[in-house]
């Protein structure tokens, strides 16, 4: 999900941005005759691409604080663990480039065009957002065990559900599940402190069934 809306984020970044340096630098279009400065809708532009940027952030924020506050309860959980105390320092980090990179853009737009002011509330706000994230989420980054699915949050929450699962295993620091009609779901294998990847395949199994479900030899010999 991260990604995907960091991709989404990014597809609409380079046009908005063409439009803002059409506009700031009063750039003559000819398919439209008219000056950057002097367009007559430019404010609506700038308005739709912060409405874009705006629902595009709140999604990922949302499904951040959510994963977080249900890993934040560990007693409703079979299994439940602290993610691994070198993942969760990379994750932050992730985080902080991804707030610096932010308050960069806010800062662009609005020196490029202050007509540009929505755009750059809103990236501003997401600066404001990761910040907050960076400093509270972390103590509650984990991985558990429900009855339904397995739940890893951290800067992005993954759900990768046992129905329909026909296989597990790990691969270069991954860990995938794979199921039936060829949909795979992975999450780093390093979310899980080393020590506890027995007590995590065991929990796994009490909820699956291993006459339907492959565990592979890596995945069985992770510790």
């Amino acid at each position: 999900m991260n990604r995907s809306i960091n991709s989404l984020l990014l597809f609409f970044l380079f046009p908005a941005m063409f439009f803002a340096i059409v506009v700031g630098f009063d750039i003559y279009l000819e398919f439209i005759k008219e000056n950057g400065a002097t367009i007559p809708w430019r404010s609506y532009v700038f308005i739709v691409f912060a409405g874009i940027f705006l629902l595009l952030s709140a999604r990922r924020s949302a499904q951040r604080w959510v994963g977080v506050n249900m890993t934040r309860k560990p007693d409703k959980f079979i299994w439940s663990s602290k993610m691994d105390s070198e993942r969760k320092k990379n994750v932050v980090l992730f985080l902080i480039i991804e707030a610096i990179i932010a308050l960069l853009i806010a800062l662009a737009f609005y020196l490029v065009t202050p007509e540009a002011w929505t755009i750059s509330v809103v990236f501003l706000a997401i600066f404001v957002e990761q910040l907050v994230f960076v400093f509270v989420a972390p103590k509650w980054f984990r991985v558990g065990i429900t009855h339904k699915a397995v739940v890893v949050a951290d800067r992005e929450t993954r759900i990768l559900w046992f129905s329909g699962l026909r296989r597990v295993e790990s691969h270069q620091q991954t860990i995938y599940f794979e199921y039936i009609e060829d949909l795979q779901l992975f999450f780093p294998a390093n979310c899980i402190t080393d020590g506890n990847y027995t007590a995590f395949r065991n929990a796994l199994k009490e909820r699956v069934n291993e006459d339907k479900v492959y565990f592979s030899e890596k995945f069985r010999d992770l510790k």
